[in-house]
This record gives structure tokens, sequence and C-alpha cells, in this order.
């Protein structure tokens, strides 16, 4: 199978700098940490200078060595036992406070672990008793499945780092899995993804993107934040919502089916558990409900347990949520856990920013280590890779561009009373880009590219229009032939029953009686016998007139046109695994090519692109 890995180039490093620097101690007292907000032109360099451990989101920072932190990012640095740590330019906005929650995080921790290693020790008894490898529904064996739920700018992604980097900084050789529900702050990939990894070392904290750890490139990197396996569903949208309701249900029980097929495989995955982490979305219980069963609640989160087999709930400063969901969920345990005071709420053009700079980092690599911070002296953690994207064009006629679940047809309360839609909710349909609405929509459109198979081709059912277009006419001609064959024998009924009468008349005055009687029983037999002779009205040959062509024309046309809008692909497709993303920079309506930005030269690994509704421009 062919995927699209970023390209790795080597960073080209400024030249050291001789200026002197003013050493700037920030001296950590037990139980405290130290919180920064960096602003667009802040970038600064921590190093700790005590033997006491410090950590960041959980990952011990290392001794005497410089860890850079570029602009935009918000973290806190906490000292358990105290610390000293060195900073190479104090932020604008930045303080120390002992009101933290890490101690809540330690303890939960160490409760997950004892859980993990249970698992562990049961796993090995039943394969050493020659029961073979445990299954995933084995919950003996199952370590601790944990979601986290809470309000938006509640701490939810770094809780789930915290607890990550803590479980895998213990030395057990845990792979603990992520799960990112989250599709506008995704873990590995880009806005409007869905991702499931396996980080193997705890991930550092250096800036906005890839909060846990960035999907393998074409060569290894030097740091553990790279290489981290990720797989990747497509959402398109940066929050779920009712009206998506079913793709998303699709993407989270496939993203279900493979942890399972990963636990049945390894039974360490399946003892180190699973952390998810979730949209602030979740919280409304009306999420995914139906208008035909509008009392069920939280019917997204719901299915998410069930895929996942949830066992813990962690709800972050959200009390009335905590109690709504002990009240629906009894088996599954529900914890609430504090908000940090070091949280910043978020605005959206702070979430813009977070999300333009996750896409240039998966299409870019790590930034570049800005002057000052190149120039300090002393050792410098390894810093991931910077990576070298390809734009090229391509054809429209080669690269076949969808959507899910988009609608062309009338509102359902445009449809008769009784009628129902048909329409499937994942449905797939052609964009394109001919269309002045598409042209605008498609410009500057991330796009995630799917495989597929030759038994995802649906065979063209539509016959040419040469011979639709003879076949109506035929029938036509067929119905119009009949139609005149009917007007005819009417007339000539017509013509012998007047004719009939008038021979009556003459006889009668000439005749018996009698004879009268005789003459209409035989022009009767005359007109059942179908002897009698009449002019036609008009020929039964008669070709459909212009209008009649015209007509039939635009139905051909229009039966046509409706099969040029069925997608060739089966719409299971729609919620596969994504092989890598692209970005449509540019659209050339004379020459009906594309321009795309790809991570990698040279031909796509396929020619079907799923576009969403998140778009991203380069203004770096």
């Amino acid at each position: 199978m062919s995927f699209l890995f970023p390209i790795s180039r080597q960073a080209s490093h400024p030249a050291m700098d001789t200026d002197d620097f003013e050493q700037i101690i920030i001296e950590l007292e037990p139980g405290s940490e130290w919180r920064f907000e960096l602003e667009q032109d802040e970038d600064i360099a921590i190093r700790v200078h005590s033997a006491d451990p410090v950590y960041i989101n959980g990952d011990e920072l290392p001794p005497t060595t410089w860890y850079p932190l570029f602009r935009y990012t918000k973290g806190a640095v906490y000292a358990p036992t105290g610390g000293r740590l060195e900073v190479s330019s104090l932020p604008s906005s930045q303080y120390t406070s002992t009101s933290t929650t890490q101690p809540h995080l330690v303890s939960l921790h160490l409760a997950l672990e004892r859980h993990r290693i249970l698992a562990r020790r049961h796993a090995r008894a039943s394969a050493g008793a020659g029961a073979g490898a445990s299954s995933s529904a084995d919950t003996a064996a199952r370590g601790p499945r944990v979601m986290v739920l809470g309000p938006p700018s509640s701490g939810k992604t770094t809780v789930v780092k915290t607890l990550v980097n803590m479980a895998l900084g213990t030395g057990m050789e845990w792979a603990v899995g992520v799960a990112g529900l989250d599709p506008s702050s995704p873990a590995n990939l880009v806005p409007g993804s869905l991702s499931l990894a396996l980080p193997p070392h705890p991930v550092p904290t250096h800036h906005l993107a890839h909060v846990l750890g960035a999907p393998p490139a074409s060569m290894p990197s030097a740091t553990v934040a790279a290489d981290v396996p990720t797989l990747g569903w497509w959402y398109g949208a940066l929050e779920p919502s009712t009206k998506g309701a079913p793709l998303w249900s699709k993407l989270v029980a496939e993203m279900g089916q493979r942890w399972r097929e990963r636990c049945e495989r390894d039974p360490n995955a399946m003892a180190s558990g699973l952390f998810v982490d979730t949209s602030s979305a979740f919280t409304s219980a009306t999420l995914g409900t139906r208008k035909d069963d509008p009392k069920v609640r939280y019917t997204l989160l719901a299915q998410a347990i069930e895929v996942f087999e949830i066992d813990t709930l962690l709800v972050l400063a959200h009390e009335k949520l905590s109690i709504d969901l002990t009240r629906h969920f009894a088996p599954v345990r529900v914890l609430r856990l504090p908000k940090s005071g070091g949280v910043v709420d978020l605005d959206d053009g702070a979430r813009a920013t977070a999300h333009a700079w996750q896409v240039r980092t998966y299409f870019y690599g790590e930034p570049a280590l800005p002057r000052p911070l190149a120039a300090l002296l002393g050792r410098q953690v390894p810093r991931g890779l910077a990576l070298s994207p390809y734009s090229f064009q391509i054809g429209w006629d080669t690269l076949h561009v969808l959507r899910v679940g988009e609608e062309h047809a009338a509102p359902s309360s445009a449809l008769p009373i009784g009628a129902a839609r048909v329409l499937s909710p994942t449905r797939l349909t052609r964009v394109d880009p001919a269309g002045p609405a598409h042209l605008t929509r498609l410009l500057n459109t991330v796009c995630a590219i799917v495989r597929i198979a030759p038994e995802d081709r649906i065979a063209p059912k539509p016959a040419p229009i040469a011979a639709v277009k003879a076949e109506v006419k035929e029938e036509v001609k067929e119905e119009v032939k009949e139609e005149v064959k009917e007007e005819v024998k009417e007339e000539a009924r017509d013509d012998v029953a007047a004719h009939g009468d008038a021979e009556a008349v003459k006889q009668a005055s000439s005749e018996p009686a009698g004879g009268a009687e005789a003459a209409s029983q035989n022009a009767s037999a005359d007109l059942a016998a179908g002897d009698v002779k009449a002019e036609p009205v008009g020929d039964a040959e008669t070709e459909p007139t212009a209008a009649e062509d015209a007509d039939v024309v635009d139905d051909v046309a229009g039966a046509v046109d409706e099969d040029e809008d069925e997608v060739p692909f089966r719409e299971e497709i729609g919620s596969r695994e994504v092989l890598g993303f692209i970005v449509i920079t540019g659209i050339d309506a004379q020459r009906k090519k594309y321009t795309i930005l790809s991570p990698s030269p040279g031909k796509l690994p396929s020619t079907v692109a799923i576009a969403g509704a998140v778009e991203w421009v380069d203004v770096a």
C-alpha cells in the first residue's frame, strides 16, 4: 500500500551569534508551577539547573539542556519537589503559582497504573495457563479506557497528554493508545480529522501543532515527538453536529474496530489502555438526537462509550455534566476534576491561528529555530524535521474531488405529504469545479486522499445518449401512430352511421318497413367486418413534430445529466482511512487543472480526494 509521507530536508541553521545573554533564573517552590503565554513575536528556551525533576505536561525536562518553546505556545512547568529554571528571555505574560491540579492528575495516574499492572498480570497468567492470548472481551486483561470531557477551553487535551506522558515515562514499556475525537484540536494530523495513535515515548511540548506527536515522515526523525504510528479518518468539519451524525458514527465505529483488532494482536496494547480526547460539543445532551426520537440524550457520546468500551469518564469543570452522566451511564465510573487555573480561554482568532499552524506543520514540518535561540551556548534538545512539500498541477478528470453527505435535492419540507427521502445521509457527490460556487468553495480547501480498491468502482449504468434518444423517439413514434389509428376509426364510424341513416330514410319511402331493418343490419355487419373505406385524416407514419422532438431531447439530456452526477465509487470510501492530505491552492478553469500542495512529490497514492469545510492559506 502506498502512503502519502512528508518528505524531509535538512534545516539550515543561522550563524552563531556572539552576543551575551543575560541569565534569567526562576526559583520554583515545591508543588508550584511556572506558567507562560507566548505571543506572536516571542520564542524562548528554558533549561533546568536543579537535580530535582521538573515536568512540562508530564514530560521530564532534560537537565542542563535548552528546551525551545515557539511562539503562541501556552503551558506550565511543574516542579513537585522544587527546582531552578533558567529562561532565555521572559515572556510578556508569565507568573508562578502554587494552585495547581497536578496532584490530582498524579493520584489518577497511580490508580490507572495499578489497573494496567493488574491487567498485564492477568493476561500473562492466562497465557501461562494455556488459554492463549486474551481477547478484548476479557475485561480483567483490559487496561483502563478513559474518556475526557469538558466545555471549551477547559484543558482536555492537556490532561490527556499529561496522563499519556506519565504512563509512558514509568519505564514499564506501555503501549498506550490515544483516540482523538476532537477535529478542532487534532492530536497528530490536520484540523477536521480523527486519529488513532500509539506514541512509544513521552511527547514533548514545543509548539501548537502535533500535540501528541507527528506521523512518520520519509526518514527517521531525531526526536521522539515524531514517528508516532497514526491512523487517520476525515470528518471534514471542526465540530461534530447532528447533521453530520451519520458520517461521524461510521468513522467512530471504524476507529473502534481498528482498536479492537490491535488489541487482539497485541496483549500489551490491550493492557496499556486507551485515552480518548473529545470535542466540547459532547457536553450537549442533544448532540446527535434525531427528530423521530427526541427523548434520546447523548447519542454520539453513548456510541463512543460503547465502541471503545470506556470504563471511566473524566469530566473537567462541569458539575452538572458529571451528575447527568452518572445518571445516564450507570456502569461507567464518572470522575470530576477541577479546571486548572492556568488554562487560557481561547477566542476565535486564537483557534484560527492554531488551525493554520497545524496544517502548515503537516506540510512544512518543525519551524526553523529562531536566531536568538540558535545562538544559545550549551546543548539543545533534538528538534523535529523540516519538510519540503511539492506543488504540481493535475487535471480535473484525473483527480476526483468528492463530498460526503452534501445534498442537491429538494428539502424534506418540499416533498409531498407522507413521502420520505430516500437519499443516504452519507452519499457521495461529485464536485464540479466548472461551477462558480464550487470554484470558490474548492480554492484553498484541505482534501483527504483515500484508498480505492478495484472492487470500489461501480460500473456506469446509463446508456449512450444516442441510444437513449433513438429509443425514446421510437416510443414516441409508436404512440403517435396508435393515436392516429384511433382517430381514423372514430371518424370512419361516424361517417358510416350518418350514411346508414340517409339510406334508411330513402328506402322507407319506397320499400316496406322490413327493408330498413335489413339495410341497417347490413351496415352494422359491414362496420363490424371492417370493410368500410374512409379517407384518412392523417398519415399513420407521421414523424413527431419539432416541438415534440425538442421535448424528447430535453428529457434525454436531463436523464444524462442526472447520470453524470452519479459517483462511480461505493459510498463506503467516504468513511475509510486516509492516506494523506493535500490542499487545492489554485484552479485553472481554461486548462481544467488543479494546482495542489502535496507533502511529497511524485504520483498520488490515489486519485480520489474527499473535500470538507476546512480551508488553509499559507501566510507565513
